[in-house]
């Protein structure tokens, strides 16, 4: 592309616009919920579910009394609720009330349920409102189809796959996994996969390398988010491993093994339920980027000084370590510090 036809595009939202409508407050892992759009804190809006659910049939909006049909976590809208936050020191929350909300976990809450067969291929289902019948679809292969001996019914709650978008029954009573373990959202593909349903252009459907087990997946490529996106790092990971005359892969591989034995610490492993995971655990596209991403922050710190290239042996340590946040804006200083280390300034004890 020609330096004249690049176009920068920069998105401009001040601190009144990013607020919760439940705790009047910045957003702190926002949540979306469907089809209205509206915004909400993730410890907000569980509590509202809960409490909602307990006085109505469906799940409504705090803000438009709408019905939520899902909800997930906007990443878009988590990047610019970290960077307001970062720049403005008035709207930060205190520790106690992170804490609370680090509690909330929104997957998805799928409110429409299948009441009656079908007539067409494709799932529909029905609801009164205010005496007015509405016709949704719902695009699971199981609504008026038998599967395996499963069939969708009056009581069937769905789960929408945050991956391709699609309907899949909630169920208890299956092997296969329906959740991403690292993120705790729902995704389809191993579900289908197990209960041998292949993709058609009739319905929604990942494709099982989508979400697989870690064991099982391959890299040839080291993570955009990897060294928290600094890309000296990654440059110099990446020539490290050249070095040593292995693959990607190979090291990844390594390191998995390593986990399954207890060997690393998992304290800042960015996935939930870090303590579960193994190489058997099924995790979606971005989860397994950010355990290759901490996987490739052990494989650095472990490497002694003499197997890093010449030209980065003499760097000295940023006091600030992988916590550094000048590394993402300030190319000189992410080039001319090490950054896969420790913090030792700001640290309690040091």
């Amino acid at each position: 592309m020609n330096e004249s036809s690049k176009k920068v595009f920069k998105i401009s939202l001040d601190s009144e616009h990013a607020k919760c409508s439940i705790c009047l407050d910045i957003w702190h892992d926002v949540v979306t919920v469907s089809p209205c759009l509206h915004n909400f804190c993730n410890g907000c809006f569980t509590e509202w579910s809960r409490r909602s659910q307990e006085e109505h049939a469906t799940v409504l909006c705090p803000h438009c009394s709408s019905d939520v049909q899902s909800v997930g976590r906007n990443r878009l809208l988590h990047r610019i609720e970290k960077k307001i936050r970062k720049n403005d020191s008035f709207v930060r929350r205190s520790d106690e009330e992170l804490v609370v909300n680090s509690y909330a976990l929104i997957n998805s809450l799928p409110v429409i349920k299948y009441v009656k067969k079908p007539r067409s291929k494709r799932s529909r289902v029905m609801r009164e409102e205010d005496n007015n019948v509405n016709v949704l679809d719902l695009a699971c292969t199981k609504c008026g189809t038998e599967y395996g001996g499963f069939q969708c019914n009056e009581n069937t709650v769905h789960l929408q796959c945050c991956g391709c978008g699609g309907m899949m029954p909630s169920r208890t009573d299956i092997v296969s996994p329906q959740y991403c373990i690292g993120c705790d959202r729902p995704f389809c593909g191993a579900y289908w996969h197990s209960q041998q349903v292949k993709k058609s252009d009739s319905y929604l459907m990942c494709a099982p390398e989508a979400f697989n087990p870690i064991g099982e997946r391959t890299i040839t490529r080291i993570p955009y988010l990897a060294h928290e996106w600094n890309w000296h790092e990654q440059d110099i990971t990446e020539r490290c491993i050249q070095q040593m005359g292995k693959t990607l892969q190979d090291v990844v591989s390594e390191w998995v093994t390593k986990l399954n034995d207890g060997e690393i610490d998992c304290t800042r492993m960015p996935l939930n339920h870090a303590d579960m995971i193994t190489s058997g655990t099924h995790l979606c596209n971005d989860c397994y980027d950010k355990l290759v991403s901490f996987l490739l922050y052990w494989f650095r710190i472990s490497l002694p000084k003499d197997h890093l290239p010449e030209d980065v042996v003499q760097r000295e340590d940023c006091w600030y370590g992988y916590a550094c946040r000048t590394q993402n804006h300030n190319d000189d200083h992410a080039r001319k510090r090490n950054h896969v280390c420790p913090p030792t300034k700001g640290v309690i004890g040091n």
